[in-house]
């Protein structure tokens, strides 16, 4: 199986899992980055901090990484194909 192929497969597989942990998580920390709640004012920037991190590396995850590892992949497999 080629690299497209092989993406254009697991890609939509591993989308569900990956959505459904980051939406937890961020859902599950929403009421703290608004400030509800008892300690609020000491939670409040690091829920913040930790949805932003789980929002940058869900994109990383879905869009980034495949694409860089096809770039690669297909860069290295065209420039030890025999000429």
């Amino acid at each position: 199986m080629g690299i497209d192929e092989a993406l254009n497969n697991a890609c939509p597989i591993r989308m569900r899992p990956v959505l459904m942990t980051s939406a937890t998580v961020i859902l599950a920390l929403f009421p703290a980055a608004l400030g509800l709640g008892a300690g609020a004012e000491t939670n409040q920037p690091l829920s913040i901090a930790v949805i932003g991190g789980m929002i940058s590396s869900t994109l990383l995850t879905l869009v980034v990484v495949p694409a860089v590892y096809s770039l690669v992949e297909n860069y290295l497999s065209s420039r030890h194909a025999p000429r």
